[in-house]
């Protein structure tokens, strides 16, 4: 999924803000307790825990996201990316 840039000035700034939002307590109430990477060289945060995989590449105008899940997962899929996204789009 691909989100513009509307407030952030650039990909340093997306990063930063992306970057606070971003962590295990998002995750938690469903469950799951991620290892999050932020792989500021590359321009990639990458969060992954047992049957979970998140990663965000962000790039010069825009930031691109996919979520992998397990089965156990699956049914909250939809749910989880929803609120991602919306809240992702608020901040840049």
């Amino acid at each position: 999924m691909k989100i513009r840039y509307n407030t952030a000035k650039n990909i340093n700034e997306a990063f930063e803000k992306v970057q606070r939002f971003v962590t295990p307590a998002l995750f938690q109430k469903y469950n799951i307790n991620p290892r999050v990477d932020y792989q500021k060289d590359i321009n990639r945060i990458v969060a992954t825990g047992q049957g979970f995989e998140f990663k965000i590449n962000f790039y010069e105008q825009d930031l691109e996201f996919d979520l992998d899940v397990g089965l156990l997962l699956r049914p909250f899929k939809g749910k989880i990316l929803e609120k991602i996204e919306n809240e992702i789009k608020g901040l840049v």
